[in-house]
């Protein structure tokens, strides 16, 4: 058996396909990890998620931003923006079933020795810590997900804190682990920088430079499609820009290596 984490699809249908021949996938045997972000922008949201859900035996999978949006909006808790591309899936006849499996879906997925989030980790969780806000945030969100999804969107807090109410605690756990690129000097998150690496300010590190509790596994992330593909001590980021019409890439567990194909045109807007 194979297993290969993939980067951002963003709706990214055909170059999903395209990777998948390049991998030479066998669904019968080999697992795929996405990063999240499985639809929007591109278009083919409706075909990524049926393709994904149908799949869903052979997928492991974390929740992106994009991903918690078309949910907030399916649940009414947020409206529609004239950049989402998903209104195909809102309408189509196995909608319900699709927010079902996506609701089921963590915000963190790992074994012994891999660890796989959308963007990032706080510097001060462990990976214990990690998996248990990730398991709160689906308990929470599958309890009342209007109500969830309505109270998780802001920038606050920006800096992690353990005796926060439960509302704040899970803001953050989301905001870390499907939004976060950057960080101040005190490890507090930087909201507003998304542009490449060689333009960061003096006083912003990328999360995943961050002097951080130690941990054993190899963390796979995505989210940070301006940076591309960097590799780290511990890690890897593996959004390498598809729906920006650049490329899309899988890491190879086995061989430790980088598998890129150009983005498809049929994919982008």
């Amino acid at each position: 058996m194979s297993i290969y984490a993939i980067g951002d699809l963003q709706g990214c249908f055909y170059s999903l396909q395209s990777l998948l021949n390049a991998v030479n996938f066998d669904k019968r045997e080999d697992q795929l990890w996405l990063v999240g972000d499985l639809i929007n922008r591109g278009q083919g949201s409706l075909e990524v998620l049926d393709w994904c859900y149908k799949h869903r035996d052979n997928i492991k999978i974390v929740l992106g931003n994009h991903d918690l949006h078309f949910l907030a909006v399916a649940f009414k808790a947020k409206s529609i923006s004239t950049k989402d591309t998903f209104e195909s899936v809102l309408k189509n006849k196995n909608l319900s079933k699709f927010i079902d499996w996506l609701l089921s879906i963590p915000l963190a997925h790992g074994n012994d020795k891999y660890l796989m989030v959308h963007a990032g980790i706080a510097p001060s969780w462990s990976t214990r810590l990690t998996k248990q806000l990730s398991n709160e945030v689906t308990f929470e969100l599958n309890k009342n997900p209007k109500k969830f999804l309505k109270a998780m969107y802001g920038n606050f807090p920006i800096i992690w804190d353990e005796n926060y109410k439960k509302a704040d605690r899970l803001r953050f756990a989301i905001n870390t682990m499907t939004r976060m690129r950057a960080l101040n000097k005190d490890g507090s998150i930087d909201f507003s920088f998304k542009k490449n690496i060689n333009k960061l300010p003096s006083n912003l590190t990328p999360w995943y430079l961050f002097p951080n509790k130690e941990r054993k596994e190899f963390i796979l992330s995505g989210h940070w499609s301006a940076i591309g593909i960097q590799t780290y001590a511990n890690g890897i980021t593996l959004d390498s820009g598809c729906v920006w019409g650049r490329k899309l890439s899988a890491y190879s567990f086995k061989e430790k290596k980088i598998i890129s194909i150009d983005s498809d045109p049929r994919d982008l807007l």
